[in-house]
Order: structure tokens, then C-alpha cells, then sequence
């Protein structure tokens, strides 16, 4: 392998990397909404 083909193939797994912690975030962020949301409807119809 050439040194250019070595730094695309690194290149692209730091960017795939990057995206999967960035959907790891999404996915935890998206999951503390739904229990804030589920939360806020469960008093609002308990009362």
C-alpha cells in the first residue's frame, strides 16, 4: 500500500469514528427527552 492510500484509509476511520460517538450522543439525548416528556405528561394527567 502506498502512504496516500494508508492516510485516506485513517482519514476515514477517525470520520466514521466521529460519526458513530455522534450517534451514540443522539441516541442518549433523543432517550432523556422521551423520559422528560413521558414525565411532564405523567403529571400533567395524575393531577
Amino acid at each position: 500500500m502506498n502512504t496516500k492510500h494508508k492516510v485516506k484509509l485513517k482519514a476515514r476511520d477517525a470520520r466514521q469514528a466521529r460519526q458513530a460517538k455522534r450517534v451514540v450522543n443522539g441516541i442518549f439525548i433523543g432517550l432523556i427527552l422521551l423520559m422528560v416528556v413521558i414525565l411532564i405528561c405523567y403529571y400533567v394527567l395524575a393531577s
